[in-house]
């Protein structure tokens, strides 16, 4: 049995004259949907403000685009369903994605992401879980210490440093 081995087109080529590799470097993709969560982020903040929520997160990839939303007395399902009817509307109107996409809005969740320096503030007190560059810690959130991460592992006080940290979250399952 022979094959016959069909030549690729040169690089200078790729996307020229109708050819394509079908290949493309994964993080095109990756800065695709990074361009599209600022253009959506940008677009619907202060809509979500109006509506007395905040806008804690906004992620596109694989077609869905997702918001986290949240409020100091709780997120409701009806408060979902409005953010969804409303930057509906919006995204219809703008069209900042170029294909089709599914809208997901949810509340953060019990085990929430805590990203900004206030959210470490807000939630002193309660048990959280820190990845860093290290290790990972999880104790008591006391709070900022400058702009460090204070913590009571096993009554300990931890210093973590805020460039250090890669995720930290609400952790009630502590």
């Amino acid at each position: 049995m022979s094959r016959v081995r069909t030549p690729l087109p040169a690089p200078e080529n790729y996307g020229k004259g109708g050819m394509k590799s079908g290949l493309q470097p994964t993080f095109l993709f990756a800065m695709r949907d990074m361009e599209i969560t600022k253009k959506v982020r940008d677009l619907i903040t202060k809509e979500v403000s109006i509506m007395g929520l905040e806008l804690i997160d906004v992620t596109f990839g694989s077609g869905l685009l997702r918001l986290i939303i949240d409020r100091p007395a709780g997120v409701t399902l009806d408060d979902c369903v409005a953010v969804s009817k409303r930057v509906s509307i919006l995204l219809d109107a703008e069209d900042p994605i170029p294909m089709h996409y599914r809208l997901e809005v949810s509340s953060p969740g019990l085990n929430r992401r805590l990203t900004k320096p206030q959210d470490f503030e807000h939630f002193a007190g309660k048990p959280i879980k820190v990845n860093t560059t290290d290790t990972t810690y999880r104790g008591k959130l006391k709070g900022l210490l400058g702009e460090d991460i204070l913590l009571d592992v096993n009554d300990t006080q931890v210093l973590v440093k805020m460039q250090d940290v890669i995720k930290a979250k609400l952790d009630f399952d502590l």
